[in-house]
């Protein structure tokens, strides 16, 4: 009988001179049950000797079996590093070798194909030296045990957080107007660009953005202010006579009426019945306008032929002879001038 390893050689054992010197080691033991005259000794005595040489024989029984197991195996150690199926009485204690193959994906990198034996996921991701930042997020817990086709992926999942201000333009509004010289424009409202503040929320995976979310601050919102700008048309101004005048635009004005029997204008012309004083910046000497008025009527076509130290703007003087109840009467009041063409 031989018991052998793929890298020992056999040791051969014989059973028969196993037996022969069992028989011999039997007939030494009875002499110990005889005295040296050959005679037996008494029953008690030999229940003292019996127990101890079961003893005896127990041990031997013992040691000589590990002996003979040894015998059988010198030189042998058993290769639990290799698990091979051959040894598996040995390796119950260790891995069954299994290795399992499946894929990793980190930070949206191209995915590997990985072979391991049977472990966790943490363990695995240990194995490879990737180590889990604040930011990632595993698709399965470190606890979780891989198996055979396993996509594990470990993903950088970043949001940021910031405030903005953003521009609600203003509108613009063009629309035609007689206070305006006919055929040119003017802005009348400057506009003003409207704003509001929002949070916005940007999510980032493996540096990619994928999601935005915007929440409106209702208390930061301005109104815009539109742009007005007019364009002269110009218009007809008929009289109380019937007698139309056309003009190229309008103006309110503030008349007050002077009077004298001499002295001469800024154009170097008498005083007369017919002319006025302006502010040249806003009437150009020279100027033919109609005036008007709701509380003193039509007053005709007068010319703008003289300036005055108090007349600026939209103020005007309105000579009227010398008779100073006229000039009272007159006095200062809101008049409405065409500026005709």
């Amino acid at each position: 009988m031989y018991s052998q390893h793929s890298s020992e050689k056999p040791v051969p054992t014989n059973t028969n001179n196993f037996s022969h010197q069992k028989a011999k080691l039997i007939s030494k033991f009875s002499l110990l049950f005889r005295t040296p005259d050959n005679k037996r000794l008494s029953q008690p005595f030999k229940s003292v000797i019996a127990t101890m040489l079961t003893i005896i024989m127990f041990i031997g029984c013992v040691i000589g079996a590990y002996c003979f197991e040894d015998s059988m195996h010198v030189g042998f150690k058993p290769d639990f590093q290799n698990n091979q199926k051959s040894y598996a009485s040995r390796n119950t204690l260790f891995s069954d070798g299994t290795d399992v193959t499946m894929t990793i994906r980190v930070h949206g990198e191209e995915a590997i194909e990985v072979t391991s034996p049977v472990k966790t996921v943490g363990e695995l991701l240990n194995s490879y030296n990737v180590s889990i930042g604040n930011n990632d997020v595993l698709n399965y817990t470190e606890e979780t045990e891989i198996f055979s086709g396993m996509e594990l992926t470990v993903d950088e999942i970043v949001v940021e957080t910031f405030t903005q201000t953003t521009e609600i333009p203003f509108t613009s509004i063009t629309r035609d107007s007689q206070t305006v010289p006919k055929g040119s424009t003017k802005v009348v409202q400057k506009g003003v660009n409207g704003s509001y503040t929002e949070t916005v929320t940007q999510t980032f995976k493996n540096g990619v953005l994928t999601d935005t979310s915007t929440v409106t601050n209702e208390d930061s919102f301005v109104e815009p202010t539109d742009e007005i700008t007019e364009t002269g048309i110009g218009g007809t101004y008929t009289d109380i006579n019937g007698i139309s005048y056309e003009y190229s635009y309008y103006m309110d004005v503030t008349a007050t009426a002077y009077g004298t029997l001499s002295g001469y204008t800024a154009t170097g012309k008498p005083v007369d019945f017919g002319m006025i004083a302006v502010d040249p910046s806003v009437i150009p000497l020279g100027t033919k306008v109609y005036l008007t008025g709701s509380t003193y009527g039509d007053m005709g076509v007068h010319t703008a032929e003289d300036t005055g130290a108090g007349i600026y703007g939209n103020k005007i003087d309105v000579f009227l002879g010398d008779d100073y109840d006229t000039l009272m009467q007159f006095g200062r009041r809101t008049m409405r001038i065409y500026i005709l063409l």
